[in-house]
């Protein structure tokens, strides 16, 4: 099954110009052509000025026409944050610019600065990001809006390293854009860059200056060969980096995050007091992660060079608060108190798949944590996720390991055998249309865990209500209540849970004498097989798509009483393919059917292949079809 595609980002500054290219350029163009942007980007000029200590400046540049009235509101302020400890921040130029060529200046009482700060003058505990906001004068459709704004490095992020990459989107309008990059001659920079045009590098006072160019006038039209996986090599786009390869990421982040997860007195005493008695290894581990993700809220963004080194434990510890690095850090610590050996991990938070060529630190701004003994990896950040499971998007990633020797590794594909959900529900059909009856559910895998949490977050009216209003959302008019099951603190992380909804539904058969419905759960649940009836694809896929498979069985028993009954039921169906199988059968009772369903999706969890996917939706194509076939029944008018 192909899905579409968790912040807790540990760096996220060397991808900023890029970002900002993309939304200032902000279009998807439907039509191929440029009357179709709402935004247009006349200029687009970013220079990056690198010294021999990893410190460096970047100065953007950037003019906007707006063509289109919806892109009106958003144009008329621009905003941007950095990080006061370590960078300061400030807009050079801003100015509305008329078509006729006049230009007005944005005045003073035109900018606002938010300032993140302690209090009495101290330091703030978990941001100091500052933002500059300022509004463009006299804004209309058909003008065009200007800003030079610069941040600099007051101290490197990394000592001696820097990495930064830039991309822009094929799908806006590039009049003229510019990446120029200005380093001392001696430093060792690695350049990639794709579909830009370079230009001839000069070399002004022992600064060697590099420019590349680019320029789109006519915007890629979006078509389904679009959709799916993309590599960011292949948008336009320039990396840069000192980082000879990932191990030396990895070792950068390491030589100052690996010293703080080395375990404390108060840390060991922790860690005891969370295993107890268990001496099970894998049950330990199981327990200390249990405990760091529930009791271990996230905290939001850092503080300077916190961006990329975790903060001490017993901040940690006394806050009950802390980012992906700090959860991954304590983690370790914990782990380590109980001899449980674990590594950190880099990977890539969105969408990113494929690891560049080029090392650049920002394409891995997230922290995981991997335990070697029992090949698991752990997302503390990721909660309501069991120990042993991963978020969905974390599967078959390329991931950077913090430790010693060979650092790039890849996340397995997740076992769609550790996703099941099993259902029953009973069915009694009246004569006046209406339907009552129980549905019972037990959800094996993350996703159990996940509808564990909405349960427990159900209360009150939102729990009275519950029932009526996702009877409703399926098109019922109906009324039921809702057991939650086993909501105990022990069963909080559990990758097994069940329910059980009673209901009594008034519009289940049409007010005609007879008619037809898809039979299928009354509500809407995760794993439902009646829904691969609309999971067949008529276009091939052409790209790598995320995907994931599962195990579905469900059960009906359908009563009819007097005055109702079928006149046609679909056929039974089985299947013996190599990535989906389904089983199907209607068998008549003294009282009604009894209809059994099972699906089998050997999908792995993780990424497919464009022939993966086309075999999947051949294989899916007769089961889908059979799944739209209807019951038909007949029952006396009232």
């Amino acid at each position: 099954m192909i899905r579409s595609t968790k912040e807790g980002r540990w760096y996220a500054r060397g991808a900023l110009a890029g970002v900002l290219a993309l939304s200032w350029c902000v279009a998807m163009a439907q039509s191929g052509d440029a009357s179709s942007v709402p935004v247009i980007s006349r200029q687009l000029h970013t220079t990056y000025d690198v010294a021999a200590d990893g410190k460096s400046s970047v100065t953007f540049a950037t003019v906007n026409q707006i063509v289109h009235s919806s892109a009106l509101e958003r144009m008329k302020s621009f905003s941007f944050s950095y990080s006061s400890s370590i960078q300061q921040g400030q807009i050079v130029e801003a100015f509305t610019e008329k078509p006729d060529g006049r230009r007005i200046v944005a005045p003073p009482n035109n900018y606002q600065t938010e300032v993140s700060d302690g209090r009495d003058g101290n330091k703030p505990m978990f941001s100091d990001r500052s933002r500059i906001s300022v509004v463009f004068p006299d804004v209309a459709v058909g003008d065009s809006v200007g800003v030079i704004y610069k941040i600099e490095d007051k101290v490197p992020m990394f000592p001696g390293a820097f990495s930064t990459v830039q991309s822009f989107s094929p799908y806006g309008v590039h009049q003229d854009s510019r990446i120029t990059v200005r380093a001392p001659q001696g430093l060792n920079l690695r350049f990639e860059a794709h579909d830009l045009k370079e230009q001839s590098a000069t070399v002004q006072s022992d600064v060697v200056v590099r420019e590349w160019r680019y320029q789109n006038p006519v915007p890629r039209r979006w078509d389904e060969a679009d959709a799916g996986i993309w590599r960011l090599e292949e948008t336009p786009v320039l990396l840069v980096s000192t980082f000879p390869d990932y191990e030396s990421i990895a070792k950068a982040y390491g030589d100052r995050a690996l010293p703080k997860a080395q375990p404390t007195p108060r840390v060991r005493a922790l860690a005891e007091s969370i295993v107890g008695n268990q001496a099970i290894p894998r049950e330990r581990a199981r327990l200390l992660y249990e405990w760091v993700s529930t009791q271990i809220t996230y905290g939001g963004n850092c503080i300077g060079v916190g961006a990329v080194v975790p903060r001490d434990v017993d901040v940690v510890l006394d806050n009950k608060m802390g980012d992906c690095k700090d959860h991954a850090t304590l983690l370790q610590a914990l782990l380590a108190a109980v001899g449980v050996h674990s590594e950190q991990v880099l990977i890539n938070s969105g969408s990113l798949y494929d690891l560049p060529a080029t090392p650049v630190v920002s394409t891995v701004n997230h922290v995981i944590n991997y335990l070697p003994d029992f090949g698991v990896y752990l997302d503390a950040t990721a909660k309501q996720i069991p120990f042993g499971y991963l978020p969905e998007d974390a599967y078959a990633k390329p991931v950077i390991h913090v430790r010693e020797g060979k650092a790039l590794a890849q996340i397995p594909a997740g076992n769609p055998a550790h996703t099941e959900q099993r259902m029953h529900m009973a069915l009694k059909l009246a004569a006046n249309g209406g339907a009552t009856g129980t549905l019972q559910v037990q959800m094996k895998g993350a996703k159990a865990a996940y509808l564990r949490d909405y349960m427990r977050k159900l209360q009150g009216e939102s729990e009275r209500d519950f029932v009526k209003k996702v009877l409703s959302s399926s098109g019922w008019k109906g009324k039921g209540t809702v057991d939650k099951g086993d909501l105990s603190g022990s069963k909080l992380l559990s990758d097994q849970y069940a329910f059980s909804i009673a209901f009594d539904i008034d519009n289940y058969l049409s007010s005609s004498a007879q008619g037809a419905f898809h039979l299928g759960p009354v509500i809407s649940l995760p794993l439902s097989i009646s829904r691969l009836g609309g999971e067949h694809e008529d276009v091939a896929p052409r790209r790598r798509s995320t995907c994931f498979g599962y195990s579905s069985y469900e059960t009906y028993d359908l009563e009819l009483v007097p005055g109702v009954a079928f006149t046609q039921v679909p056929p039974n169906m089985k299947t013996r393919n190599k990535l989906i199988n389904y089983n199907s059968s209607y068998q008549r009772t003294k009282s009604g059917f009894k209809v059994v369903r099972e699906l089998k999706d050997a999908t792995p969890d993780g990424i497919c292949s464009a022939e993966y996917l086309a075999q999947w939706n051949t294989e899916v194509k007769p089961i889908s079809d059979h799944l739209q076939q209807q019951v038909f029944y007949k029952r006396k008018s009232r």
